[in-house]
């Protein structure tokens, strides 16, 4: 006769696979939106709305993807996306690592109260902070304008950007500060010859996840920025991103234009993809070393 399992064994068995069922759905929902729009991307117009639904075609196509590649206007919005991200990126990093080395380097009381307090803003709606951004920049006439544009994104980025800095800096051991200051180091050439250095894969890995925040983000860009699909020729020109581009357009999209927007969507989304993926290499890389 086989041993009889205790109870308590049954009941946890049974608690892990309620929560390897639930991961797996809530999986299957996030992930289902992204791989819809993918498979939809490679199918002829004609079976964009054919019921009932079939995921996959006998026809696929990569007309979409030549259509969009070839479309002076998204080249223009792909421009743009990068232009403001890596300005911001490059505005959140230089702001940032000031303030972490301060919150977490320095002996200063409620350095970590003000990192967490950072960190929880990111739980609001963005609606709460861009609101009164409009409104401050309208005041300015900064509306349309790439500094305007730069001022709002860096609500988003930079706490991200200041936490992951913070977080490599809390890594990195007081004694080599320490025993650079013994060997005669000053205060700003141990920062720039010792701790920049060490913690090099983190501000790394904070650039490349604050760069596909920025790239990703969309009702920063309806709110502040302008609509003219060109590439701006001062910091005071409109402008449009991919992201608002592909918001702004679906509502009314058709045809061709309507599957080009998918296909924009995908290329959007693989972006990201490959900058989380960087970011997640660097960052298993640090660990690893």
């Amino acid at each position: 006769m086989p041993p009889r399992i205790a109870p308590r064994k049954i009941r946890l068995k049974l608690e892990r696979s309620l929560l390897y069922l639930f991961l797996l759905s809530t999986c299957i929902v996030v992930i289902f939106p992204y791989l819809w729009m993918a498979l939809t991307s490679f199918k002829p117009l004609e079976e964009f709305f054919t019921y009932p639904l079939q995921w996959f075609t006998k026809n696929w196509t990569l007309a979409q993807y030549a259509a969009v590649l070839e479309d002076p206007k998204f080249l223009a919005s792909l421009r743009n996306s990068f232009l403001v991200s890596t300005i911001v990126t490059v505005m959140s990093l230089g702001l940032s690592i000031p303030a972490a080395y301060g919150l977490t380097r320095l002996r200063a009381p409620g350095g970590r109260t003000i990192l967490v307090a950072i960190l929880s803003s990111q739980f609001f709606p963005p609606m709460i902070f861009f609101v009164p951004f409009y409104i401050l920049l309208s005041k300015f006439k900064l509306l349309n304008t790439i500094p305007g544009l730069v001022f709002a994104y860096l609500s988003v980025t930079l706490p991200i950007c200041t936490w992951m800095v913070a977080a490599t800096f809390r890594n990195i051991a007081r004694e080599i500060e320490e025993a650079a200051k013994v060997d005669g180091c000053g205060d700003m050439r141990t920062i720039y010859k010792v701790v920049l250095p060490a913690a090099r894969s983190g501000i790394l890995a904070s650039f490349i996840l604050g760069m596909g925040r920025a790239v990703g983000e969309t009702m920063a860009v309806i709110m502040v920025a302008g609509n003219a699909l060109r590439i701006p020729m001062s910091l005071l020109d409109p402008l449009r991103t991919l992201t608002s581009n592909i918001a702004l357009e679906l509502a009314y999209a058709s045809g061709d234009h309507r599957s080009a927007l998918f296909s924009a969507g995908v290329v959007l989304l693989t972006i990201i993809m490959v900058l989380n993926f960087v970011a997640n290499f660097w960052v298993k890389r640090k660990v690893a070393g």
